[in-house]
C-alpha cells in the first residue's frame, strides 16, 4: 500500500497584540502630555457638554514704583553770595521734593534739611570769617550720599559791629521824628519799635545813619539791626525805651491800607489836633485840604485817578508828612508806562515803603547838607529823566515826580512797582 505525503505551507500572520517600535514612541508622547496636563497651574479644556470648572481667584500684587537713586537731582544752592559777614547765615536751595539734603561747610557737615513740596529747602547755620566752601548733597535714609551739587565759595567778612542808637533824653512828641546813630559805613540798618518796622536806611561814609519815621505814642523799645545782603539781621543794638507823648496825633482812618476805591471823588478822614490845617497828598501831589474840627476829627473829599495811591497828610506849609502813607488801589491798578526790569531813563518808579518816611530829593547827585530840595513821602510816583551817576555810595537818578518836583534821588530807595 502506497503511503501519501502531504505538505502544508503555513504563512505567519502578524500578532496584533505584539508591540512594535512605533508603539513605544506613541506611549512616550502620551506620557509626556499627561504629565503636562497634571502639572500644577496648567489649564485644562473641559469637554463639550461638561460643566466648566470653577475658577480659583489668584491674588495679584501691584507694587508702587520706588524712586531710584538716579531720580534724585543734585541739590543746588541759591542763597545770596554777596556781602556775607561772619555770624548767622541761612543756606537756601532747591532739590527733589521729599528728599533729604545735607550741607557741608569747608568739608564739615553742619546739618540737614528736607526739601519741601515746592522743591525748596533752607538751613540756618553760622559762618566764620574767611573763605567758606558750601556743598549741598542728597542723602538716602541710611545717610548714603546719592547726589552732590556744585560747591559755592563765599568770602565771609569780619562780623559787623552792632549799630548804635542816639537815644533822645526825656520825653519826645509822638509823630514824625528823625532817629539817628552809628554803624559800619555802607551797611543797611533797620530800626524797629517792638514788632513795628520803622524803616531801613544806609550808614553813610562818615559812619552815621538817619531815619525819618513816625513814632507812636507810648513807650517804644527801639532796636537797630545791621542787615546782610539778603535782609537778614546779623547784629543788633540793645533795646532802648523811648517815651513818646502829645504831638499833633494826626492819623488817616479812612480809607484803610489795601482798600480798593472807585475813580473820582473819595472821602479821606482821620483825627488830629483841633484847628490844625492839613494838606492831603498822594505821594507829593496835593489832593486837597482839611481843618481838624473841635471834636478832633477831619475829612475831605478829594479826586483820585485810576491806578494806585499813597495817602498821607501834612501840616499846610510844611514838607513833613504826619502819618505813614496808606496804600490804596483805585479801579484796576494797571501798570503805567514801559515794563522796565531795572531802573532806567524813561521808566516809572516809586519811593519804596521799606525805607524811612521820606526820601530826600537833592539838587545834585551827591550827599550834602545844603542840597536838599524836597522830601518825598514813601509811595511817591516819578519818571526817571537822567542817570545813573555814582557818588557817596549811591546810584543817583534825576527824576520828575507826579507832583511836578524835579531833582536827584538815590536809586537804592526806588522800586519799579508800588510796594
Amino acid at each position: 500500500m502506497q503511503q501519501t505525503t502531504t505538505t502544508t505551507t503555513v504563512t505567519e500572520i502578524p500578532d496584533e497584540r505584539r508591540w512594535q517600535g512605533r508603539d513605544w514612541i506613541k506611549l512616550g508622547i502620551t506620557g509626556l502630555l499627561a504629565l503636562a496636563l497634571l502639572r500644577p497651574g496648567a489649564a485644562t479644556q473641559p469637554q463639550a457638554g461638561a460643566p466648566a470648572a470653577e475658577a480659583t481667584a489668584v491674588p495679584v500684587v501691584v507694587s508702587t514704583p520706588v524712586p531710584t537713586i538716579a531720580a534724585l537731582a543734585a541739590p543746588a544752592i541759591v542763597s545770596t553770595r554777596e556781602a556775607i559777614f561772619a555770624g548767622p547765615y541761612t543756606v537756601r536751595g532747591t532739590g527733589t521734593p521729599g528728599s533729604t539734603v545735607e550741607v557741608l561747610v569747608n568739608g564739615a557737615p553742619v546739618g540737614t534739611a528736607v526739601v519741601g513740596a515746592d522743591g525748596r529747602w533752607s538751613l540756618d547755620t553760622t559762618l566764620s570769617a574767611g573763605e567758606a566752601e558750601i556743598v549741598a548733597r542728597a542723602v538716602d535714609a541710611s545717610g548714603q550720599v546719592v547726589a552732590t551739587g556744585e560747591p559755592v565759595k563765599l568770602a565771609v567778612g569780619e562780623a559787623l559791629a552792632a549799630p548804635t542808637f542816639d537815644a533822645p533824653t526825656g520825653e519826645v512828641e509822638s509823630g514824625p521824628i528823625t532817629l539817628s546813630g552809628t554803624g559800619t559805613p555802607g551797611t543797611r540798618v533797620r530800626v524797629r519799635a517792638g514788632d513795628a518796622n520803622l524803616g531801613t536806611t544806609v550808614v553813610g561814609p562818615d559812619g552815621r545813619w538817619e531815619l525819618e519815621t513816625i513814632l507812636g505814642a507810648g513807650t517804644q523799645p527801639i532796636v537797630v539791626e545791621a542787615l546782610d545782603a539778603g535782609g537778614n539781621p546779623v547784629a543788633a543794638s540793645a533795646p532802648v525805651e523811648v517815651q513818646a507823648t502829645g504831638g499833633l496825633g494826626v492819623s488817616v482812618d479812612a480809607p484803610v491800607e489795601g482798600a480798593v476805591l472807585q475813580p473820582g471823588p473819595n472821602v479821606i478822614s482821620g483825627k488830629g489836633k483841633p484847628g490844625t490845617v492839613l494838606e492831603i497828598l498822594n505821594g507829593d501831589l496835593v489832593l486837597g485840604e482839611a481843618t481838624v474840627g473841635a471834636d478832633g476829627a477831619w475829612r475831605a473829599e478829594v479826586p483820585l485817578a485810576q491806578g494806585t495811591a499813597a495817602i498821607s497828610v501834612r501840616v499846610k506849609g510844611t514838607d513833613q508828612i504826619l502819618n505813614r502813607p496808606v496804600r490804596v488801589t483805585i479801579g484796576e491798578a494797571a501798570q503805567v508806562g514801559p515794563a522796565c526790569t531795572e531802573i532806567a531813563v524813561g521808566c516809572r518808579a516809586w519811593v519804596t515803603r521799606a525805607g524811612g518816611l521820606n526820601l530826600r530829593m537833592r539838587s545834585g547827585p551827591a550827599i550834602s547838607p545844603d542840597n536838599i530840595v524836597a522830601r518825598l513821602p514813601i509811595g511817591t510816583e516819578m519818571v526817571v529823566d537822567e542817570g545813573p551817576q555814582s557818588a557817596d555810595g549811591y546810584t543817583w537818578w534825576r527824576v520828575t515826580t507826579v507832583g511836578g518836583q524835579n531833582g536827584w534821588v538815590a536809586g537804592e530807595n526806588l522800586v519799579l512797582q508800588p510796594d
